[in-house]
């Protein structure tokens, strides 16, 4: 995440294996560090940028996290404004997976 902060794109694939698969909320998929590389990049490259983003909670096990987020990023000059979950499998401390889940409508509290 502070790879995607920073708009830095080695540190971002210095977490990934190389035999990565990550996996967008709104279903872009990359496979392979190379391949992340050349989306940071690109995403960086045409000015986009994270503006935030705020981890709500986390949890982690010996191969595995999964944590909910806030994320702002900027594209286009547009703001977009995120809320979701993200499944991580590790090994060796890498990132084997990574899948995004994202709220698509805003909470609200439900009665009769």
């Amino acid at each position: 995440m502070d790879g995607w902060r920073n708009n830095d794109p080695q540190k971002i694939v210095s977490t990934l294996s190389p035999d990565c698969i990550v996996i967008e909320s709104h279903g872009p998929t990359y496979r392979g560090p190379g391949i992340v590389q050349q989306w940071a990049e690109s995403w960086f490259g045409e000015g986009s940028k994270v503006d935030r983003w705020d981890i709500t909670s986390f949890h982690y096990l010996e191969d595995a996290a999964v944590f909910e987020w806030d994320f702002v990023c900027i594209v286009d000059e547009n703001e977009y404004q995120l809320q979701g979950i993200s499944i991580v499998e590790l090994d060796d401390d890498k990132i084997v997976a990574l899948r995004e889940y994202r709220r698509t409508e805003i909470p609200f509290d439900w009665s009769l």
